[in-house]
């Protein structure tokens, strides 16, 4: 068995990619890096989608990109998964202060699901997360490691 490497991005499926594209870059201040497009037979059977069509840009945070992907392709139009879903996933960024962050995102009108929760036992003592959401209904994460 080879050897892995670090994560080098997770990719969240969007409704539209320019509108995603701008809250990611105003709600992060991250910056894209490209925007690219694809379609053909190899990558429709490489993705799983039969006459896939697809837009796809790359945000960088740190040393982890997240992707973000358009497909023209007939599809479900709204993510509802909850968290206890079986497949649903989270991306979670870390922050130096979560109370700064989630002031100055809740200021700039992010929802959360609740306040910032300091966790108060186990492996994770003295971390603190707090959850919200895309405006695909992806669920994102805010995390600041114990001090």
């Amino acid at each position: 068995m080879g050897t892995f490497g670090d994560m080098h991005h997770v990719g969240i499926t969007v409704r539209d990619l320019e509108e995603s594209l701008q809250w990611y870059e105003q709600t992060f201040g991250v910056q894209r890096e490209f925007v690219a497009h694809g379609s053909g037979p190899q990558l429709s059977t490489a993705v799983g989608v039969p006459g896939a069509q697809l837009s796809f840009a790359f945000l960088r945070f740190g040393s982890c990109v997240v992707e973000l992907l358009c497909y023209d392709n007939e599809r479900e139009d709204h993510y509802t998964r909850s968290s206890a879903d079986v497949g649903s996933t989270h991306v979670c960024i870390d922050v130096p202060d979560l109370q700064a962050a989630y002031d100055d995102l809740r200021a700039r009108g992010v929802e959360f699901l609740a306040p910032p929760l300091l966790i108060d036992d186990g492996p994770l003592e003295g971390c603190s997360f707090v959850y919200f959401r895309d405006p695909n209904g992806v669920t994102l994460e805010l995390f600041e490691s114990r001090a």
